[in-house]
């Protein structure tokens, strides 16, 4: 895998990305909760990869582990995969990962009321 092909965006993702706290999945707008990684987090999850079953091709850069955007080395697009590591949603290249960002923010559903329980030990 040749990583450095890919090294200009990778490095500057979380610095673009740090603006913007939501991203467009097509017509869907969806929350961006978490940080883009850093470069050396980048070269650091590498190494995670296989424990948690993601493709060599794949270079993670946002995400919890369950759900990440990754860059697809093969052929330069960037997926959105789930827990079960199957395509969610995908961008053609950087350069349309990039455009998709948005600064809307995404508001959080009020809630109804207080909810209240008693446990029982």
């Amino acid at each position: 895998m040749n990583i450095e092909k890919f090294s200009e965006f990778l490095k500057s993702i979380e610095g673009l990305a740090s603006n913007y706290p939501s991203i467009y999945e097509g017509d869907s707008l969806i929350s961006l909760s978490l940080y883009f990684w850093s470069w050396d987090e980048i070269l650091d999850g590498l190494e995670k990869r296989d424990e948690w079953e993601i493709s060599d091709n794949l270079i993670p850069f946002y995400g919890d582990w369950h759900d990440l955007f990754c860059l697809n080395t093969d052929d330069g697009k960037i997926v959105s995969i789930n827990d079960d590591r199957e395509i969610h949603f995908q961008w053609n290249d950087s350069a349309n990962f990039i455009s998709s960002l948005s600064s809307k923010e995404i508001e959080s559903p009020k809630s109804t009321g207080i909810v209240s329980g008693q446990l029982d030990f």
